[in-house]
């Protein structure tokens, strides 16, 4: 069997794999028995409080059943909770991978040793050479604790519930105000914490179609771990006995009741498998006749082989066309731009509604600017300013909400709007033997736009045929 024979199957499987996913959460719809806990990972916060949502358990949620109004906080509570979940993973998709970068290029009509080894998730415009292979796998772990001003470790969401026109001309005995019954003024306040982990192993390999063309491509292997508690507290409003409550027994193992009107659910799961496989073409369009200055031009490919309902690709295909200026001396600056325009992608969409609803994934502009060094004939460093712009992209941020006895709960709203982040990488090159580079990096975030991370490292090692 040929190897595109292999790679045309390896493709088709993973395509299928993602197609085949496992139907979304839809806690939209007043489900009954049928309420099932999903283990798709964009699941885990719409389901924190069951496979139902936040209603009574006659329909998979931890609230004591009441009748004539099944949905109780439920349309608040994905209002609310929905646009983290796209930010979450709209972001995920945007996990850099480490540059097919060598410490070896083509030019003065062979290939050479680089004067300096390359940078580390930026790119230079110096190709490898006709017939050259590059291989190359590297590691990279991402702890995000921020969505925005957010701290996913500790924030506040309210949860209003819904209206009831019809509930006092049907019971004259309610007590109502305005035409509502002072229930619908309950409101469900919350402490909550959010944990994402994202184990990233990806495999690059880079051939030399020409001098001045070489193509790409790199697999990324994904490891995400995504998990949320929700410290619950009822508010009632409307004079006992009828009163929102915690029911006390319920088929979720993963809640702690506390009492009536308070209790804390978790939810959590995990998924290994492969990314969105990445293709790129570059060409060097320009260079001066020392050979010192060059330009390229390139297309990057995203193909939807992640599953993106487990948070491991983005769920639909995504081009990049790009340009890279880089200098070949002991320091060798570089600078590059690029514009990625996505397709419709369950991530931007609901999936909580039935059928799963989708959106255009945000357009993405993304450029670098920084340099690499020599500091022995075996030692290498780069450090680069990396800057990604998501545009027209959910987010949340901090606020706070009044009750109807005036009081102020913490709180979270949605907007939305372009997301400007601002990235350094610092990095280090070593050779200890020829042709292999063994890498290490570290990704700082410099602000809170968007999934904010922890300091990110790498690890990785490539070679050169």
């Amino acid at each position: 069997m040929s190897r595109l024979t292999v790679l045309a199957s390896v493709l088709f499987i993973s395509l299928s794999t993602a197609a085949l996913a496992q139907s979304p959460c839809p806690t939209q719809e007043i489900q009954g028995s049928a309420a099932k806990r999903s283990s798709d990972l964009v699941c885990i916060v719409p389901q924190v409080y069951g496979p139902g949502g936040l209603v009574g358990t006659d329909n998979g949620g931890p609230l004591t059943s009441t009748r004539f109004h099944e949905v109780h906080f439920q349309a608040s509570s994905i209002n609310s909770f929905g646009p983290i979940n796209a930010e979450i993973g709209v972001q995920l998709s945007q996990v850099p991978l480490a540059s097919p970068v060598s410490g070896f290029i083509f030019a003065n009509g062979v290939m050479q040793e680089a004067t300096s080894f390359g940078p580390v998730l930026a790119d230079r415009a110096e190709t490898l050479g006709k017939r050259r292979i590059f291989v190359g796998a590297s590691y990279e772990y991402f702890d995000f604790d921020k969505a925005d001003s957010v701290n996913l470790k500790s924030f506040g969401a309210v949860f209003q519930h819904e209206a009831e026109p019809t509930i006092c001309a049907m019971f004259p005995t309610t007590p109502c105000l305005n035409g509502e019954p002072i229930y619908t003024n309950d409101i469900v306040a919350t402490q909550n914490r959010i944990d994402i982990k994202v184990h990233q192993v990806t495999l690059v390999g880079t051939y030399g179609l020409s001098d001045k063309l070489d193509v790409s491509i790199a697999l990324p292997i994904v490891d995400v771990r995504v998990g949320m508690t929700s410290n619950a507290t009822i508010y009632n409003f409307e004079p006992p006995p009828v009163n929102h409550t915690f029911a006390p027994i319920t088929d979720n193992p993963r809640e702690t009741y506390i009492s009536p009107f308070n209790a804390i659910l978790t939810n959590s799961d995990s998924a290994l498998g492969i990314g969105d496989l990445r293709l790129r073409g570059k060409y060097v369009a320009w260079r001066d006749a020392k050979e010192k200055s060059a330009v390229a031009v390139g297309l990057d490919l995203r193909l939807p082989t992640g599953d993106a309902y487990k948070f491991q690709g983005s769920g639909t295909w995504g081009l990049r066309p790009f340009v890279i200026y880089s200098y070949s001396a002991r320091v060798s600056p570089h600078a590059s731009a690029g514009f990625e325009g996505n397709g419709n992608s369950v991530l931007a969409g609901t999936v909580t509604s039935q059928p799963v609803t989708k959106a255009q994934l945000p357009s993405v502009f993304s450029y670098s600017a920084g340099a690499d060094a020599t500091i022995r004939r075996w030692v290498g460093v780069s450090a680069d300013y990396i800057g990604t712009s998501l545009l027209n992209a959910s987010r949340i941020e901090n606020s706070t909400f009044t009750d109807f006895h005036g009081d102020t709960h913490a709180n979270v709203n949605t907007f939305t709007s372009t997301v400007n982040q601002a990235n350094i990488s610092l990095g280090a090159k070593v050779k200890p033997v020829a042709r292999l580079l063994i890498t290490g990096n570290v990704l700082f975030r410099l602000n809170d736009a968007g999934l904010h991370f922890k300091p990110s490292p790498l690890i990785g090692v490539s070679y050169v045929f």
